[in-house]
């Protein structure tokens, strides 16, 4: 007694619509032509351009105007009531719509300059057993609000759409398909898949269950053969859902479990933990120290720490960035360098400065010379004297002087300049070239050197 009244407000009563009115609805919903095609290729690309810009807002508004609930709907509906036509027509349109979708979608991120995968695609690659739930309560809430009279179907479908979110996997399998994303387009499908094999099972449920009348003569072997095969496909759409969602609790605890490792057991003495990397599915945990450096004994006393936390066998990497010791040796390094640098710019500057020096001085010499030559040789017009190189041996030649006159001088006044070189020369050897402007001129003079 108790149950049939729990039971009694699960029922629609005096709410439900009359079968034949609820089936013509999903009828019309099945048709892709006109208003239905113009409103999928619209969600189509306001679905690829919220997830290409990763944006919630955007990727909501193409689930709210996608139409691709009502095939869906019409392919368990038909089922219910055996309706293998409406079926046909469901699926047909469907794939079609599907088909439309794929390439538009690609064909749109194929031309748009960003091609990241933000979170918006990342979020429908990885399906579990979640979505499986969220399907079939998404599909009961949308056939149950076409099966009313109740005016709650504005803002049940809504909902549904969005729950389901049946155009985003498209597009994500579109982008997928764009950048030869193998994995994003299988993960994408297969939400996909999720979603519209639940939808309809739920739809096929609630016919059965509201008692819509078989279109055909029920075939006890058709019903049979029905049962059969969506029990096959039930069991290959969630059984994978269910693998994923097993890994993905496994990881999340292990994600959980490191945390508290490095919270507890990862703190060093003179050392920063400057970088922290968990990794899940390879079951790695990967920190990065900055100071004196991890010694071999705590790296393996953490190491045995992992099994304390519940989980051992993990991979732990233990770097440091950079320590103390090197960044003092580094400093150090640079500084000597420096220094060496501006020792050696010193030294070139003084020995630039000293070859300046001793320009100088020879400039100031050879001017000397000239002068004290033209004050004892008054027809002597100049005088230059310069030091000759490769001038090893002892006897050699070691300078040139180099005397012009007005008039070409007589053998006594070349002497006299001889002489007078040997002592200003400090007895250097060298040879003496006279050239005068008039008597003989450019007429060679006398070699001369000082003889010991």
């Amino acid at each position: 007694m108790e149950l049939n009244r729990i039971l009694s407000y699960l029922r629609l009563g005096e709410h439900a619509e009359s079968p034949e009115l609820a089936m013509e609805a999903i009828e019309r919903g099945v048709v892709f032509r006109g208003t239905n095609m113009l409103i999928l290729v619209c969600a189509i690309i306001i679905a690829s351009v919220g997830l290409n810009l990763n944006s919630t807002a955007v990727v909501i508004g193409a689930m709210l105007i996608s139409p691709l609930m009502g095939p869906i709907m019409g392919v368990g509906a038909g089922l219910g009531v055996l309706d293998l036509w409406l079926v046909r027509r469901s699926l047909k349109n469907l794939a079609f719509a599907v088909a439309i979708s794929l390439a538009t979608s690609a064909l749109y991120f194929l031309l748009s300059p960003l091609s990241d995968a933000h979170s918006e695609i990342l979020a429908r690659t990885n399906p579990t057993i979640w979505d499986v739930l969220i399907a079939l309560a998404g599909g009961f809430a949308g056939i149950i609000a076409t099966a009313s009279k109740e005016k709650v179907r504005g803002n049940v479908v809504p909902g549904v759409a969005i729950a389901t979110a049946l155009m985003p996997p498209l597009c994500t399998a579109g982008y997928g398909l764009a950048h030869l994303n193998w994995t994003y387009l299988a993960g994408a499908l297969y939400l996909f898949l999720i979603n519209s094999v639940f939808i309809s099972i739920a739809a096929l449920a609630t016919v059965r269950w509201l008692g819509y009348p078989q279109r055909f003569v029920e075939d006890q072997k058709l019903t049979r053969k029905i049962k059969r095969y969506t029990t096959w496909i039930v069991l290959a759409t969630v059984l994978p859902s269910i693998w994923l969602a097993y890994r993905l609790v496994v990881q999340n605890a292990f994600a959980h479990k490191a945390e508290g490792f490095i919270a507890y057991e990862c703190t060093v003495p003179e050392n920063y933990l400057l970088d922290k990397k968990v990794d899940p599915a390879n079951r790695t945990i990967t920190l990065t120290y900055l100071g004196n450096g991890i010694t071999p004994e705590r790296r393996t006393l953490m190491e045995d720490r992992l099994a304390a936390h519940g989980i051992a066998g993990a991979e732990l990497d233990i770097s440091t960035g950079l320590s103390l010791q090197e960044l003092d040796t580094k400093d150090r390094e640079k500084s000597e360098g420096m220094q060496r640098q501006i020792d050696d710019q010193s030294a070139l500057v003084a020995k630039l400065g000293a070859m300046r020096d001793s320009l100088t001085q020879i400039s100031k010499g050879g001017e000397a010379l000239m002068n004290e030559a033209k004050a004892m040789e008054p027809g002597l017009s100049w005088l230059v004297k310069a030091d000759l190189p490769g001038t090893t041996s002892k006897d050699s030649i070691k300078q040139l002087v180099a005397a012009h006159f007005v008039h070409y001088p007589d053998t006594a006044t070349v002497g006299r300049m001889q002489r007078w070189l040997n002592v200003r020369l400090n007895n250097k050897h060298f040879v003496l070239t006279i050239t005068a402007d008039s008597d003989e001129q450019g007429k060679e003079g006398i070699g001369g050197r000082k003889r010991k």
